[in-house]
């Protein structure tokens, strides 16, 4: 926590400051630990088809909800698979990353405690600067607590 008193606030549908993946796919921040008090951050994100992100682990435990689509998760060595309506949990320092399905999916995604959410909110302005070199974003991991492992493995059968 920041120390900071949360403020009750609302944002409507299609609101919340601007984020990015690494891959550049636009996503919203629906919540931030400066809104939260440190508490939670949350993002809102509609991914392509074959959406993908590395194999890497961070400090904070981090909570999908799928709101759209199929996701595939590859968590502690396993995949997992989920639907619309499932939700996924990973806890602090457990390695995971995400493959969106043939036809995407969209999601919520929060980080307990908040912070992390910071890390999509400067990829996004780093690409709107024109600044996002391997350089940049090996500093970005070490500023929020990420830690890249690989690829992500084959999807089992």
């Amino acid at each position: 926590m920041t120390g900071d008193l949360a403020q009750p606030y609302l944002l409507s549908a299609g609101e919340g400051e601007a984020a990015a993946t690494p891959q550049l796919t636009p996503m919203r921040i629906k919540a931030s630990s400066e809104l939260t008090g440190g508490a939670m951050g949350m993002l809102e994100s509609t991914d392509p088809p074959g959406f993908s992100t590395v194999l890497h682990t961070h400090e904070v435990a981090e909570l999908w909800y799928i709101l759209e689509g199929h996701y595939d998760y590859h968590v502690a060595g396993r995949w997992l698979s989920a639907e619309a309506g499932a939700v996924v949990f990973v806890p602090p320092g457990c390695p995971h990353g995400l493959r969106a399905g043939p036809s995407g999916g969209r999601k919520l995604t929060i980080f307990v405690p908040g912070g992390t959410e910071g890390f999509f909110r400067d990829i996004h302005r780093r690409a709107e600067a024109g600044d996002l070199p391997e350089e940049s974003m090996r500093a970005l991991d070490a500023t929020y607590g990420v830690t890249t492992l690989g690829p992500l493995p084959p999807l089992d059968g």
